[in-house]
């Protein structure tokens, strides 16, 4: 049997500080949730706490049948398992402490710009609350210690972020001095400047009955749906007359109103070829404000505009061929919404709800000029999987997909590993993370051909393809 160091002790302590050396108070736990019938509570404590002590599918399935059975071998097994997790956390503690610590050395405390992307990218890794990331980085400087593993490199980074994060890093605070000066002057300049200028008077504009007939809607129309379609309808062939454009973001800035807004982003999807949802998504995001969607009121919205889109003919001018650049989606938004008030033309009538004959479709000038393309981006592949139209927020689909990265590196290796096992795990983990951070929204991104990809094969983990990670997360969160 295996028995603790006095070291492994004082770290598994620390990191699980009511852990019973006699028995594991967690596996008790679980068993009397059981018996009272409290099965979701049990399965929850056994998916959280217990298979992460216990990685080892086998060894965690014997010790739980021990435990149950009363059988005295149940302490035996659960020592060997507390060495076993020791070793574990020191690897994985090692492994943190030298990507802490890998630029210490190089940074130079008195060029604030190298201070700053030092201390801002540990404080991204380790936790949004710079309090907490503090902390971490000076418990890892005590377990340096204690290890005697690159202990004066990690009180240097953990007295580095102390500085920065206390705004006491005297090179910083310079530069952030000189900033905000820079700032002040500009703002002073710009209120000279204005002063100088004639104020232009929106109170002597006057629109006629038919130019505001152009602008607006019929007031008839209330639900959102058709409120998005008569926009497009309205502005779709006059988004490249610029006497039209001059008069709805003079209406829009007179009476505060968002015409101006949905009229550019008809303009800009238009311009930019994209797909019809994605025009019809850019009006919806100006038409309410608020979180909405919902399956029915999209499905709705893509029939209803494919019966009216026939009647429209071609745009009446072609843009100029813009460079392709990748373009930021607006992230759809859920159905409890409240709706932009938009004044509508009280001398026209609601949009009828009826099949107009399309006519033959031409195509439109603006997608003919722009080489075919195919997005590959991080959200293009999620959107595609499960079939949304709408963007996952980055944050939520990086708040989970960790796991997902283990697991399908763990396949590829051809082995199970249990969480932060190796340090080869660790750096392939931390390399697929990296690569999907840096390419969630790139149209151009290319896995296949990437350094990422042959510097996780060279160290065991042959993976030619990001989609199962991808795949996984979708099955996971679900």
């Amino acid at each position: 049997m295996r028995t603790l160091t006095e070291l492994q002790l004082r770290i598994i302590k620390e990191e699980f500080p009511d852990i019973n050396l006699d028995g594991d108070t967690d596996v008790e736990r679980y068993f009397e949730l059981r018996s009272i019938g409290r099965h979701s509570d049990a399965l929850s404590l056994y998916s959280s706490r217990i298979t992460k002590k216990y990685p080892d599918d086998v060894q965690r399935a014997l010790l739980m049948r021990y435990y149950r059975q009363r059988d005295p071998r149940y302490t035996l097994l659960h020592q060997d398992n507390l060495v076993s997790l020791a070793e574990r956390m020191v690897g994985r503690i090692h492994s943190i402490i030298t990507f802490m610590t890998k630029d210490i050395d190089s940074v130079n405390l008195k060029d604030a710009y190298s201070v700053i992307k030092l201390a801002e990218g540990l404080l991204s890794v380790i936790s949004n609350d710079r309090w907490q990331a503090l902390s971490f980085a000076e418990r890892y400087a005590r377990y340096a210690t204690l290890l005697s593993f690159k202990s004066r490199e990690m009180a240097n980074t953990a007295e580095l972020l102390r500085l920065y994060v206390t705004e006491t890093l005297e090179s910083v605070e310079e530069l952030k001095k000189e900033r905000e000066e820079k700032i002040r002057l500009q703002r002073k300049k710009k209120l000279l400047e204005g002063s100088s200028r004639k104020t232009f008077d929106l109170s002597a504009i006057h629109f006629s009955n038919q130019e505001i007939a152009r602008i607006l809607i019929p007031e008839q129309i209330t639900r959102v749906e058709d409120t998005v379609i008569a926009y497009c309808l309205k502005y779709w062939n006059l988004v490249f007359d610029g006497a039209f454009e001059k008069s709805v973001f003079l209406y829009s800035k007179k009476f505060h109103t968002r015409h101006s807004d949905i009229f550019q982003a008809i303009k800009n999807g238009i311009s930019h070829g994209w797909k019809d949802e994605e025009i019809l998504n850019a009006v919806l995001a100006n038409v309410v404000s608020g979180y909405y969607y919902s399956i029915s009121g999209d499905r709705y919205l893509q029939h209803t505009w494919a019966r009216y889109k026939g009647s429209l003919g071609m745009p009446q001018a072609t843009p100029q061929p813009e460079p392709s650049l990748p373009i930021a989606e607006k992230p759809q938004r859920k159905r409890t919404h409240k709706k932009v008030p938009l004044k509508k033309s009280p001398q026209t009538k609601a949009l009828p709800r009826i099949s107009i004959p399309a006519p033959k479709k031409q195509p439109h000038k603006a997608v003919a000029q722009t080489a075919p393309f195919s997005p590959n981006s991080i959200t293009d592949i999620i959107k595609k999987m499960t079939g949304k139209t709408y963007t996952v927020y980055k944050d939520l689909f990086f708040q989970d997909i960790r796991p997902s990265i283990r697991a399908v590196l763990a396949n590829a290796a051809g082995k199970k590993e249990g969480l932060f096992s190796t340090s080869k795990q660790n750096q392939a983990e931390e390399l697929v993370y990296g690569y999907l951070f840096d390419h969630y929204s790139d149209p151009y991104q290319n896995w296949t051909n990437s350094e990422e990809r042959k510097r996780i094969e060279i160290i065991g983990y042959p993976l030619s393809s990001i989609e199962p990670i991808i795949e996984r997360w979708i099955k996971d969160t679900r």
